[in-house]
């Protein structure tokens, strides 16, 4: 039964995530957990068979990280390895906050730089005058 299928914002367009018995099944990769389809979904890179399917895949990762945290005493985090990897082809899109806050910064540091170019210009060439 087919889940979903990764849409254009990643390298893996048009492959598919199917239910297979029990099991999800990432095509020509093997099994996946709910949590590491949620994971994908949380990135965009997902297309649903519909808003039921996803609110049911979404039910089972939740109930698999309550359970997984009750019987090891601590907090579960869903695994992103594979997600990443999805995400490094050409056409990906970078999730991370840090890449934005980054980007952020850069584009402040160029502004700065330019104020700063522009004031000793005319500094020097006599148009800002010290005291």
């Amino acid at each position: 039964m087919l889940i979903a299928t990764f849409g254009p914002t990643t390298a893996w367009v048009g492959t598919q995530i199917t239910r297979e018995g029990e099991d999800f099944v990432l095509e020509d990769h093997g099994p996946i957990s709910a949590g590491d389809i949620m994971e994908y979904d949380r990135q965009g890179h997902l297309v649903w068979v519909n808003d039921g399917t996803r609110a049911w895949v979404g039910s089972k990762a939740k109930g698999s990280q309550e359970s997984s945290a009750t019987s090891a005493g601590a907090t579960v985090t869903p695994s992103t390895s594979e997600a990443s990897v999805a995400t490094t082809g050409v056409g990906s899109q970078p999730s991370s906050r840090k890449a934005t806050y980054a980007k952020r910064a850069l584009l402040l540091a160029i502004v700065l730089l330019i104020v700063t170019n522009v004031v000793l210009i005319l500094t020097i060439s006599g148009v800002l005058r010290g005291p």
